[in-house]
């Protein structure tokens, strides 16, 4: 094998803010953690992103619209290539509460894959945005 053909380790490089952003604008599906009474959990959601945090849409008689209804939450949202060995996840940590749609402009951009009324939206405020990601060396 040549020095060519080896695979070097890759370098964790912080994105900024605006990059950030930039990346929780283009995706639909991230992941919601939170905490029950056994621990942590996670779970896969549509989602839209604005300055001011994570909105998504819930059934109202959901575990998520119960357990979101005012409590410390992160989202993650990521992307990786494992043939490269790249890729960046970016995270929104913050508390989470239920807002109305009607105050949301980006309520109009949300539009969940499951079926299901989905009528109670969730804001997960982003009080610290932070991503990172791994390029080759």
């Amino acid at each position: 094998m040549s020095t060519d053909e080896r695979w070097f380790p890759g370098h964790l490089k912080d994105l900024s803010v605006d990059e950030c952003h930039e990346r929780l604008a283009q995706h639909q599906v991230g992941r919601v953690a939170y905490c029950d009474e056994h621990g942590p959990v996670v779970v896969p959601v549509n989602y839209t992103w604005d300055e001011d945090g994570v909105l998504l849409r819930v059934s109202p008689h959901s575990t998520l619209a119960r357990e979101l209804a005012s409590a410390q939450a992160a989202f993650q949202v990521d992307e990786f290539d494992t043939y490269t060995q790249s890729g960046w996840s970016v995270l929104v940590r913050g508390r989470a509460k239920y807002v109305d749609a009607a105050d949301e402009p980006a309520a109009e951009r949300l539009f969940p894959w499951p079926e299901g009324q989905r009528t109670l939206h969730v804001r997960i405020e982003g009080t610290e945005v932070t991503g990172r990601r791994i390029v080759p060396a």
